[in-house]
């Protein structure tokens, strides 16, 4: 749109005389959330060779699409949802701001919310964790900026040395974790998150799996709503090894009151119906 112009020539001088995305993105940075979003997504753009040749290029519809579903805008509308919740509660349970932080990615995947982060802090301050090595490959690959990553399949903690970080985040992770996998990446995150500083993730509510028996055609929704009201979590594996650690759980609030973690809260946006966000604070 015509508003952003200005800021995006800026940006794109920037980027032509620096060659550093540090200074191209002083400019994007002026941008709203949403049209820095937008922007994000459309590179390479022909438009802005100059910053097209430094920041990432976004994953191709293919790839958004098997990670995650979507792609495009209305992945975007997603990322953002979730974006909003994560500058909020620092703002709410810390009363700083996330311009500045030191911002861990447990499960990045190709990079989908760590570009988004680029709009509050440098790339030198972000870790992108997976422990799936493609997924890192296809951030590589598209010139993810930060530091990237892979952990053990079920770590003990993680391999980002000394850092400790101001906020640990984890988009469709816990969502998919076996509850001792779950039980073990929360304390090798909490190795890394400073004291006082948040972890926000995601987590399936019970309603999950009636919409997961329509969806498929199965009949699992019964037992496993009855598991999560007795138990706390449920969950179905996928199949194969890897059932043993990942499949799709959904997980009360009860999960998250452990030592080392107060648990604040919750948020939600009815962008992404079945993604409750969890907020954590280290103690």
């Amino acid at each position: 749109m015509k508003h952003t112009l200005p800021y995006l020539a800026e940006a794109e001088a920037s980027a032509a005389s620096t060659n550093d995305p540090g200074q191209a993105f002083v400019a994007l940075r002026r941008l709203s959330l949403d049209d820095f979003g937008l922007f994000m997504i459309s590179l390479p753009n022909l438009s802005y060779p100059a910053l097209s040749s430094i920041l990432p290029k976004m994953a191709s519809p293919e790839i958004q699409t098997t990670w995650t579903g979507a792609s495009g805008v209305e992945l975007l509308k997603q990322t953002l949802a979730f974006t909003r919740i994560v500058d909020s509660s620092i703002l709410r349970y810390t009363n700083r701001t996330l311009h500045g932080a030191s911002i861990l990615d447990f499960g990045c995947g190709y990079g989908r919310i760590i570009r988004m982060m680029y709009y509050y802090t440098e790339p030198d301050h972000i870790w992108g964790v997976d422990a799936w090595e493609q997924s890192l490959s296809s951030s590589r690959e598209a010139g993810v900026l930060g530091h990237l990553v892979q952990s053990d399949r079920v770590p003990d903690s993680l391999p980002v040395g000394e850092t400790k970080f101001d906020l640990a985040f984890a988009f469709s992770v816990f969502t998919h974790l076996a509850p001792k996998t779950a039980d073990t990446c929360l304390k090798a995150v909490r190795k890394h998150v400073k004291d006082g500083g948040l972890f926000i993730l995601t987590i399936r509510p019970v309603e999950f799996w009636p919409f997961i028996d329509a969806t498929r055609k199965t009949n699992d929704s019964e037992r496993l709503v009855a598991a999560h009201n007795e138990t706390g979590i449920a969950y179905l594996p996928h199949g194969g090894v890897e059932g043993e650690t990942y499949g799709d759980t959904s997980l009360t609030f009860d999960f998250f009151k452990k030592d080392g973690w107060d648990f604040l809260g919750y948020d939600r946006s009815i962008m992404d119906a079945f993604q409750i966000s969890i907020i954590l604070q280290a103690t």
